[in-house]
């Protein structure tokens, strides 16, 4: 038996095992490397910020691994490869919500600015145009809370606007429709605005008196004088059927009140007039 043969054999493999040891100790080093230059690409403040908190720890625990390259290279290899790993994944993490973040305040800087733009040209006022500036002021110093808040004030106030320009846009169609209907059945119609409400006194030759008063959430009250019997009330209907079928204008149940001794008033709620119909019989 040779016993040169199985020395040689123990030898071979002890110097692979060396070999093999320092490949893996070449690979740690590679990976820390790569470690390392994955942080230094970090360059980006926004980025840098917003993986901190991650990197932080797995800072510490890149220095520990290097530490036991020499020693104990099978398992630093093994956390090195999970330490590249969790860095990447933060790193890649931080630059999607910078991303996101810088698109936002984009976004935000260029709704200020439109919503500045609106107010200036004369569709708001000068309150609403500081506003907008201040909205486009915050979404530029990255306080986009702030900007989404003052963006959605302004964005209620204009459909606040916008619903107010609709009420009297209809409010005036009524009173053109109303207008046509008493000039149509004989009346001498003087339109006026009293404290928000648009008011149609109109006479007849006979004397007979019309008083409508438009508010402009829709509301109308009316007043007819100088009729006997049941003739005010036939004229009302006149004035309702002719605003439903010419106009498309209908009329909600109206409130009664009886005036004496024969003559009649219908109205949503008592108007200045009635007071001077009363003195007068």
């Amino acid at each position: 038996m040779s016993i040169t043969g199985q020395r040689q054999l123990e030898l071979e493999q002890a110097r692979r095992e060396q070999i093999r040891l320092g490949q893996v100790r070449d690979l740690c080093g590679q990976l820390a490397a790569a470690c390392d230059a994955v942080l230094a690409a970090v360059r980006e403040p926004a980025v840098q910020q917003l993986a901190a908190a991650s990197l932080r720890p797995t800072a510490a625990e890149l220095a520990t691994c290097r530490s036991g390259i020499d020693g104990s290279p099978d398992a630093t290899l093994v956390q090195l490869r999970a330490v590249h790993e969790r860095i990447h994944a933060a790193v890649a993490e931080a630059e999607s919500v910078a991303q996101n973040w810088t698109a936002n305040q984009a976004t935000l800087v260029g709704q200020a600015r439109a919503a500045r733009d609106k107010a200036g040209s004369g569709v708001g006022d000068g309150a609403l145009t500081t506003r907008a500036v201040d909205a486009e002021r915050h979404a530029r110093a990255g306080r986009l809370d702030d900007a989404r808040r003052i963006l959605t004030e302004l964005t209620d106030a204009a459909a606040s606007d916008q619903s107010a320009d609709l009420d009297e846009r209809v409010r005036r169609e009524v009173v053109r429709c109303l207008l046509d209907t008493l000039r149509n059945m004989g009346f001498v119609v003087a339109p006026r605005l009293d404290n928000n409400a648009v008011v149609l006194d109109g006479r007849l030759a006979s004397g007979r008196q019309a008083r409508f008063e438009v508010q402009l959430d829709g509301k109308m009250a009316f007043d007819l004088d100088g009729y006997e019997g049941r003739a005010c009330a036939d004229d009302m209907q006149k004035v309702e059927t002719n605003l439903r079928n010419r106009f498309g204008v209908t009329l909600g149940p109206p409130q009664v009140v009886w005036k004496n001794p024969d003559r009649l008033s219908q109205g949503a709620r008592p108007l200045p007039s009635s007071a001077d119909s009363n003195r007068r019989r």
